[in-house]
């Protein structure tokens, strides 16, 4: 399997995203920089995510994803889309009441020209945001807060551990 890798080009107030191969929590700090800047930026209105060149995808980066939908649903903006050509992937994504969120697309024609690389970010604080990811994920529905709980608890227990850790001189 391809090691994770995400994309992303603008035209005016839409973003487009291009995740590839493992989608995995490792991805999730250069995803989330991004869509901190996007997020942030006045004139964003939509979001095309595009993960037809996904292999898998990890709840951590589902949780990613739904800081766009929440984003999309404060703002009134239209509901993202999420192009899926994997069986697999789609069930995933509707297991977790994705289809609720987004408009789920089996394919798109939309040309984005050329695309830049999601630049990599510090990794320092990957138990919040992974902890963050799959609260955001429980937020969605009932059910997924149920399968989700054990971990949300975990990671509660792990940041806990670490707040207790002594810092190291740098």
């Amino acid at each position: 399997m391809a090691e994770g890798r995400a994309r992303y080009a603008r035209d005016k107030g839409t973003w487009f995203l291009r995740l590839g191969g493992e989608l995995r929590h490792t991805l999730a700090p250069a995803l989330n920089a991004l869509l901190d800047q996007a997020l942030q930026e006045p004139a964003t209105e939509r979001f095309l995510t595009d993960l037809s060149e996904a292999e898998s995808i990890d709840s951590t980066c589902l949780g990613m994803l739904a800081r766009i939908a929440n984003w999309a649903r404060d703002r009134g903006a239209p509901k993202p889309i999420i192009v899926t050509t994997s069986d697999d992937i789609t069930a995933t994504l509707r297991s977790v009441c994705f289809d609720r969120l987004f408009e789920l697309r089996g394919q798109d024609t939309t040309q984005t020209g050329s695309l830049a690389e999601v630049a990599p970010a510090d990794a320092g604080q990957m138990t919040a945001l992974v902890l963050e990811a799959h609260r955001r994920l429980c937020l969605i529905d009932a059910k997924n807060a149920a399968v989700f709980r054990d971990v949300v608890e975990l990671l509660e227990r792990e940041r806990g551990r670490e707040a207790l850790q002594p810092r190291k001189n740098s």
